[in-house]
């Protein structure tokens, strides 16, 4: 009986534990990104706006290097309805740890996944979102 117990404590700790993490987001806005307005988020955009987003990332990320790629989701590909559109090597600076904060202007109208990867390990993907252009 107390071998059993063990056992089910042992899993509801690891569960419990696993839940509390942290993740990385991508927010995109309107206006340059402040802690003022950073609640106030967009996803839909006009054609030939910018679209300032902003990578937060709660783990630390050793070699301070990131990978930022834009994709537009369009049927018209060839592959599997995937484009590279943009693509961005960024090195953290030391008051930049924790977060990155850019814009990006489209000319084409469609929906555009943004996906983040560290330098560490380029096959795990750190964040992803979806916005649209109009």
């Amino acid at each position: 009986m107390k071998k059993w117990l063990a056992i089910v404590l042992l899993f509801v700790t690891i569960f419990v534990s696993g839940c509390n993490k942290e993740k990385s987001y991508i927010v995109f806005n309107k206006e340059q990104i402040t802690p003022e307005n950073i609640l106030n988020a967009s996803y839909v955009f006009e054609k030939g706006e910018r679209v300032y987003y902003v990578v937060t990332l709660p783990e630390y990320v050793v070699t301070r290097q990131l990978l930022l790629q834009v994709y537009k989701r369009d049927n018209k590909e060839m592959r599997y309805g995937y484009k590279l559109v943009y693509g961005k090597n960024i090195k953290l600076s030391d008051e930049q740890q924790n977060y990155y904060t850019d814009y990006y202007v489209f000319n084409e109208t469609g929906l555009y996944e943004f996906k983040v990867y560290s330098k560490d390990d380029p096959t795990k993907e750190l964040t992803s979102n979806i916005m649209q252009v109009r």
